[in-house]
Parts: C-alpha cells; sequence; structure tokens
C-alpha cells in the first residue's frame, strides 16, 4: 500500500492535521510541518554503494510511513468511502484489509472507491463457498451467526523454530504458547478450536517437538488459573535482558534467579547470518571484530575491532608496520611485527564478530581477547576493560 500512495496529498493532510485546532502540542507547529515535508520528501535508500531516491509514494520501511498512511486513508474514508452513492454499511479496515457489508452491487461500488484517486486501487475478494479470510480468520456465516476460525493460505508450509536449533526453550515452548492463544482468541466454536489445536500438536511434533512437551505446554496455555498464578508469583520481580549464548546464558540464569533477576533471552542473530560471514574476509563488509594472525612460528595473534571496511584496516596496519616506531596510534600487530621482525599473515585475516554498534562491537573485542588472553599482541590502552567477575562465564575450562 505504501508505494501506491501520493506524496503530494499525504503531505497535504498531515499539514491539515498539525493545523488543525483539536491538535494540540508543545512544539511549533510549522516546525512540525517542515519536518513532515521532509520525512516524506526524503526517503531514500541504499544499494550497494549507491543512494537512491523514492519519487513517489510512502517509504516501505520508514518509521513515519505507518503513521502518515493511517492519516491519509482515514480522510479518504471520512470524505469519499462513507458519502458515495454506492456506499458500503459496513467498513472495518485493519491497514489496507477492508471486511465491507453492503446492499448494493459489488461492482458498482468497486468502480466508484477506483475514482476516487487514480493512484490508488482497490480490488474485491467476495464470500467462496460462504468462507471469508480475513487477515489470519476465515469467517463463515452459520445461520445469524458469524463463526471464526484460524486462517492459513495455500502457500503455508507448516514449519517454525525446529527444537534443535539452538534458542533457549523457553523461546521454543513460546511458539507453541502463542499459536495455541491464537487459537483460542480466533475459534468461537469449540469444534473448530479442537481441530486447531490437533493441528498445532502435529505440526510441532513434524518440527521436533516431543509429543509430551507440546502437550504440556497447550494444556498450561489454556488454563488460565495457572497463567495468572504465575504471572503473581513472578511479579514484582527484576527483569534482566541479554543476548542468548549456548553454555554461558544459561548460567548467568542460575547465577540471576538466586539474587530474584528474572532473566529473558534475546534473540540473537541468524545461523544464516553467521555461515556468511563468520570466519571469512568479506571486504565490503563494515563493523567487524577480527582477528590478524603472526608467523606461524610466532603462535601469537592480534584482536581488533572497526566500524569500517576490513580491508581499509588491514591496510593501515600493514602500512603502519614498515613506519618508524613513533608513531603514537600504531597498533599493537605493527609494534610487534617491526620489534619481533615478523611479517603477519595480513591475507588470513579472519572475521570473529560482525556488529554495527560501535559500544557493543568493543565489548565482543573485549570478551574476545578474554577468552585468548595470553596469545595475543594487543596494547592494553586499545581494549575496553571489562569487570573480572564476568570471567568464569567467558572462559570455558577443558
Amino acid at each position: 500500500m505504501y508505494p501506491s500512495l501520493p506524496k503530494e496529498n499525504v503531505i497535504m493532510e498531515v499539514k491539515r492535521r498539525i493545523d488543525s485546532e483539536d491538535f494540540i502540542t508543545n512544539c511549533n507547529k510549522e516546525a512540525l510541518k517542515q519536518l513532515a515535508v521532509l520525512s516524506v520528501q526524503f526517503m531514500s535508500f541504499k544499494v550497494d554503494d549507491s543512494y537512491y531516491r523514492q519519487n513517489d509514494g510512502l517509504f516501505i520501511g520508514s518509521p513515519a510511513s505507518p503513521a502518515f498512511a493511517e492519516l491519509f486513508i482515514q480522510r479518504i474514508e471520512e470524505v469519499s468511502v462513507y458519502n458515495m452513492v454506492y456506499a458500503p454499511r459496513i467498513w472495518l479496515r485493519k491497514v489496507d484489509d477492508t471486511i465491507v457489508i453492503s446492499h448494493h452491487n459489488v461492482e458498482d461500488m468497486l468502480k466508484e472507491l477506483n475514482q476516487i484517486n487514480k493512484k490508488i486501487k482497490f480490488t474485491v475478494e467476495k464470500m467462496n463457498d460462504g468462507m471469508l479470510p480475513f487477515l489470519d480468520c476465515c469467517l463463515s456465516i452459520d445461520g445469524n451467526k458469524i463463526k471464526t476460525k484460524v486462517y492459513r493460505k495455500k502457500t503455508h508450509t507448516g514449519q517454525y523454530n525446529n527444537f534443535k536449533s539452538n534458542q533457549p526453550l523457553s523461546v521454543k515452548k513460546s511458539t507453541i504458547k502463542t499459536l495455541v492463544k491464537r487459537a483460542k482468541v480466533v475459534c468461537n466454536d469449540e469444534k473448530d478450536l479442537k481441530t486447531e489445536l490437533d493441528y498445532i500438536q502435529k505440526t510441532m511434533e513434524l518440527n521436533d517437538f516431543p509429543k509430551q512437551l507440546v502437550e504440556k505446554t497447550i494444556e498450561d496455555t489454556l488454563s488460565t488459573e495457572r497463567r495468572e498464578l504465575k504471572k503473581n508469583d513472578s511479579k514484582g520481580n527484576i527483569e534482566m535482558y541479554i543476548p542468548f549464548e549456548r553454555n554461558i546464558s544459561e548460567k548467568i540464569k542460575r547465577k540471576a534467579e538466586t539474587f530474584g533477576i528474572e532473566t529473558r533471552f534475546s534473540r540473537n542473530k541468524s545461523l544464516k547470518s553467521k555461515l556468511n560471514v563468520e570466519g571469512h574476509i568479506s571486504k565490503d563488509q563494515n563493523g567487524v571484530v577480527y582477528r590478524i594472525d603472526c608467523e606461524k612460528e610466532c603462535g601469537l595473534h592480534y584482536i581488533g575491532e572497526t566500524g569500517r571496511k576490513l580491508e581499509t584496516r588491514i591496510k593501515e596496519h600493514k602500512a603502519d608496520s614498515s613506519k618508524d616506531m613513533t608513531k603514537e596510534k600504531m597498533s599493537g600487530i605493527s609494534q610487534h611485527a617491526i620489534q619481533a621482525r615478523h611479517t603477519p599473515q595480513w591475507n588470513e585475516a579472519t572475521i570473529l564478530k560482525v556488529e554495527s554498534n560501535c559500544v557493543k562491537r568493543k565489548y565482543k573485542e573485549a570478551i574476545c581477547l578474554i577468552k585468548d588472553r595470553g596469545k595475543t599482541v594487543n596494547k592494553k590502552e586499545e581494549v575496553k576493560q571489562l569487570s573480572s567477575i564476568w570471567e568464569p562465564l567467558l572462559i570455558v575450562k577443558k
């Protein structure tokens, strides 16, 4: 929907809302209107090393697009839809999906809708065999009642987070809970609810979930009393959010529980992103923690971080190693190369971590250095210092 909306009309509506007497703000309204124009007119995106500007329509991915689109569509409904000759009796919209009930001919109503704005095209999907899909619901009419059940597209594969994946058990169980809660909310008929629960049971087992675990999770989710009791028990606890790393996060969780702290695991990077990057040089990759090995006979290595391209940083290391020792900002690997008269394996540098955030990247560099303590040539002032309390969790004893 967003790329189809005309920019000029959207801007006009946003300005009208800002100028409205009902819109009360402590900010300067003229400044707000200028900011609105900037956020719509100068939407750009990057492909490779080139930037492109979108000529018309709202940009998919822009934080402003959903809000501005909603304001514009509401205005269309207020001025045009509700005042049409073939106006619908009921018009219920969610973003760009709408349920419509009308006594008029559908084709006449659709033709009138498409005359509102040439750039906005409405389409229609009629009930088929007494059923109509809307979002993730399937609506049907049973006498004077509307029945709802869960709807899935024909392309739905039934593939969810596999039980064997590297995720905490709580995340895996949350997949089942989410599906069960949706079934309970959407299905207003007991038979449809039972059918949906049976589907969840079979589907999760196909995703390698143990049968007993699925059954128990479904039972617990359906039990309102158990959910409320669990919620009350945890009420007042301090919550801590950390990334999930196998063999480390579990230790932190167990230790935190002794202090009444409830640990939540945030989502980590996907396996695909790790396989594509870690252990390989990516000349176009920005924001990395990397490792440069010295000569094989030396056995030492250097761990660094950079927000630029890795290839650029390696060229700087190589250039520094051929200069005078008096350079103040010379890296540890460059100093080592000069003092020991060694030739580091520049072309064999490897990426250990990828992180665009500068602060997080420095912490990841420090963690890598702790794990390789005694094997690196880094200077102390190059690295962000971590508290020693983390060392028992970071250093895995063999």
